[in-house]
């Protein structure tokens, strides 16, 4: 009787998926985007994010991610991830930016804590902190197996669950994204979510789950771009790497109420002038035939 109680509960944990790493380079996360548009009703849209080759910063090894959306033809560079040996997910948008936890999949029942998730609108991308109760830790089925459920509430309400990590998948909310929704900011929540090239995970409230193989139109295009000197006290260059020349360069910039202030073009060269703007915070989206290179943020004194 005892042999048979211990090979029974053998079978049972084989069907449990606990502490399997996020960050691998063989998932795709298909997230839905309601976009901000001004109190009016938003915009649907949707953004598919992969995790690729490994680069070094400051002596931590990150996997470069890498984003489209249904605008771009082309993966762009989407910020750096990397996962410690405690299942703790780091995330930064650019290489000299601090980095930031995004999940800890490791916290224990009704502890709070303090995280990061991508928050963005038509001017604005940045990391938001947030802090979260752990209400309960329970396990949801998905793809025939048991995969570890956090789930999370405002400490100040913490009756409702607000946000849901899975164990190998991230969050509920999109991957990168840490909440369902950020006031005057867009939406986001996970649609579908891909291994080994396999749907694992579909939101049934949505529809056709696209996946992008190496022969996809949507190849991987990693132009770079910079600001210098920033913040720009008279004259500053924006300058454009990896695009072709043929190609003309705008590039939009918005003050901190969305208002877009300047409008700019040229090549992979830019000049900025500080008599162009009031001093200030401004944010700026650059594009070019094919789509979306990029944004950024510029001070000026």
């Amino acid at each position: 009787m005892r042999q048979t109680i211990i090979i029974s509960t053998i079978l049972l944990v084989g069907n449990f998926v606990f502490g399997q790493s996020i960050v691998t380079t063989n998932k795709q996360w298909n997230n839905v985007i309601y976009y901000y548009n001004g109190g009016l009703p938003p915009v649907e849209g949707f953004e598919y994010i992969k995790f690729t080759t490994d680069t070094v910063i400051n002596s931590l090894t990150y996997k470069n991610v890498k984003r489209i959306n249904e605008n771009q033809m082309y993966w762009l560079p989407y910020g750096f991830i990397r996962e410690n040996d405690s299942n703790q997910v780091f995330y930064k948008i650019n290489a000299g930016d601090p980095e930031r936890l995004l999940y800890d999949m490791n916290v224990q029942s009704h502890q709070t804590i303090l995280v990061y998730g991508l928050g963005t609108s038509y001017t604005y991308e940045n990391l938001d902190s947030m802090r979260f109760y752990i209400r309960n830790i329970d396990s949801i089925l998905i793809d025939q197996s048991y995969h570890r459920r956090i789930n999370l509430s405002l400490p100040e309400d913490t009756a409702y669950v607000l946000e849901q990590w899975i164990d190998s998948i991230g969050s509920m909310g999109g991957m990168l994204h840490n909440q369902y929704y950020y006031v005057g900011g867009d939406k986001f929540t996970l649609q579908c979510f891909f291994e080994n090239g396999i749907l694992t995970y579909h939101d049934p409230n949505y529809t056709n789950c696209v996946y992008f193989t190496g022969a996809d139109e949507k190849t991987d295009f990693a132009p770079t771009f910079s600001v210098f000197p920033n913040p720009i006290s008279d004259i500053a260059i924006l300058a454009i790497n990896g695009v072709e020349k043929k190609n003309s360069i705008s590039v939009c910039f918005f003050n901190l109420l969305g208002k877009k202030v300047y409008q700019s073009s040229g090549v992979d060269r830019i000049t900025l002038s500080k008599n162009n703007f009031k001093p200030g915070i401004y944010y700026f989206t650059i594009t070019f035939s094919k789509g979306v290179i990029g944004s950024g943020k510029i001070i000026i004194d």
